[in-house]
């Protein structure tokens, strides 16, 4: 059979659809499925007009050449046999041909012409390049390198790219990234956004996703500190001078005039890691230092805290002295950054904490400064126990006016409500107040317990110092400046002098600390030197006074 149909070759025949095969080379990735039940409804009704461009295959069978989407829609309408043009081809032949019919589509895909491309390049280097391509469709050799680049999409991304979820230029902007970078960039393309209901992801602006890129991935070889043409730093690697993932070097996708930079973060950090490596050995007292601030994750490297950079005799735009930093002394060492932002920089550092210059911070706390901190946080302890022993005195004069207005079932249905609603804390407190044993409020329910009980046996006087002890709490308990304002109005209403009941309890606290004081004073005074005198030893008597006694 196949020998036939070379016999036949460019000759227009009809051919069954069993013997047609898609090409594995067809560029084509994208058949819609509406468009197809289109197709094969007018090919049900008018048939198949054009001719399917097929070539005689190995398998007795043919391969379509141009035609994919025809053929699809053939099938759908279930038609036994379809037009064709029998031509005998190449590979070469057939991929150029695949590609012209493609690039001729005018819904075509840019990740399918950059396929028709790249086809075309790999079956035959010699006689395709990128400067041939470009001449033959009439496109530049730029736009020629930047439609191969989409090639190298990551699968998750090209067919984000197909399903139109990115445009072209998102597309090209992550295709110019290592593999294992892309579905970052791709996610950074998006923005989640609340519409009402529910979040909605929205594709932002290119220039959105090329700003991301140039502060999150792309690394700055401007300023590094090895040689970027040093083939032996990386020999897996090779030259920076040279490599295609440099933008400064690759005009041809990165574009011209932008900064030189890596795309490469493995190969940008293998190198860099080398020449620090190279630095500490060529010199063994070479301190290696992070420019973070945390703990260093290398062994024997200095985290920021730990050292202090010199800038010495840099002065800066102020006149005056200059600052300890800009300040040499005698324990600073050379130093390079090994973990960080601009690792590979040589610098000098002081890392002597007990440098007077540069670590004047690191010296022994001041007891005078401690003493006043103490005494500080006292007073203002002391301030707010006068606060609260004013607040619960005011609340024990205005209980001493409030009177029985309401019927006792009325007060102990009202109290049992918010007893029952009260958190266990205030529940404890109004059972200190109200001097319940303690051993009977070893737990929350017991606490609860016993407060019912003693609503139970409380008289109408009883039960409404309660009700307003309750509403007046939140004011007691208040640890905030505010004023307390209804204990304050229920002191007023009752004809409370506020005003002497806190100069009560600040005479109260002033007594104590002085006499704490004076204790204090007592205890610090060196007692005085003894006036005592030893009793006079006694004087022998004589004979005769002893008989005179």
């Amino acid at each position: 059979m196949a020998t036939q149909a070379l016999a036949i070759a460019n000759e227009y025949r009809s051919l069954p659809l069993v013997q047609l095969q898609e090409s594995p080379t067809n560029p084509r990735r994208r058949f819609d499925a509406r468009g197809l039940e289109e197709l094969a409804a007018s090919f049900r009704s008018q048939g198949v007009l054009q001719p399917l461009l097929v070539r005689p295959s190995t398998d007795e069978g043919f391969e379509v050449i141009a035609g994919a989407r025809r053929l699809r829609a053939a099938r759908m309408a279930e038609l036994e046999a379809v037009p064709v043009r029998v031509v005998e081809l190449s590979d070469a032949e057939a991929i150029e041909a695949q590609a012209i019919e493609n690039l001729q589509r005018e819904e075509i895909h840019p990740l399918e012409e950059a396929l028709a491309y790249k086809n075309m390049l790999d079956l035959d280097a010699a006689r395709f390049s990128v400067a041939g391509i470009a001449e033959k469709v009439g496109k530049s050799p730029a736009y020629i390198t930047q439609r191969l680049r989409l090639t190298e999409l990551v699968d998750s991304v090209a067919q984000a790219f197909l399903e139109d979820q990115i445009g072209v230029g998102h597309a090209l902007e992550i295709a110019k990234l290592q593999p294992s970078e892309q579905e970052r960039a791709f996610a950074a393309s998006f923005r989640e956004t609340w519409t009402g209901s529910t979040n909605t992801r929205v594709l932002l602006p290119v220039r959105a996703l090329v700003g991301w890129v140039e502060q999150n991935i792309l690394l700055d070889l401007g300023s590094v500190p090895f040689d970027k043409a040093d083939e032996s730093l990386l020999p897996e690697a090779g030259s920076c001078a040279t490599c295609p993932k440099r933008t400064g070097f690759n005009t041809l996708l990165f574009g011209d005039g932008g900064p030189d930079s890596c795309t490469d973060a493995v190969c940008f950090n293998g190198k860099m890691s080398n020449f620090i490596t190279m630095q500490v050995n060529a010199r063994p007292n070479l301190v290696q230092i992070s420019t973070g601030w945390g703990a260093a994750s290398g062994s024997g490297v200095l985290a920021r805290g730990h050292y202090v950079p010199l800038q010495l005799g840099k002065k800066g735009a102020r006149k005056g002295p200059l600052a300890p930093n800009q300040k040499p002394c005698k324990h600073m060492k050379e130093a390079i950054v090994a973990e960080g932002a601009e690792r590979g920089i040589l610098t000098k550092v002081c890392s002597e904490p007990t440098c007077a210059i540069h670590f004047p911070d690191r010296r022994l706390p001041d007891p005078k400064e401690i003493e006043k901190q103490k005494e500080a946080r006292r007073k203002e302890l002391l301030k707010r126990k006068v606060e609260a022993t004013v607040r619960h005195r005011l609340l024990a004069e205005v209980l001493k006016k409030v009177g029985a207005p309401l019927d006792r079932a009325d007060l102990v249905l009202i109290l049992q409500s918010l007893l029952d609603q009260a958190n266990p804390v205030r529940r404890e407190t109004l059972a200190r107040r109200s001097k319940l044993p303690p051993a009977q409020l070893t737990t929350s329910t017991k606490v609860h317990g016993e407060l019912v009980r003693l609503l139970k046996r409380s008289d109408e006087i009883a039960l409404s110092k309660l009700l307003v002890e309750w509403v007046l709490m939140d004011d007691v308990e208040s640890n905030t400046a505010r004023e307390p304002e209804y204990l304050t109005q229920a002191a007023k209403q009752h004809r409370i002098d506020a005003t002497k009941v806190r100069k009560a309890v600040e005479q109260e606290f002033a007594a104590k600390e002085a006499k704490a004081a004076a204790k204090q004073e007592k205890a610090e005074k060196p007692s005085p030197p003894s006036t005592h005198k030893p009793p006079a030893a006694k004087k022998k008597t004589t004979g005769k006074k002893q008989l005179a006694a």
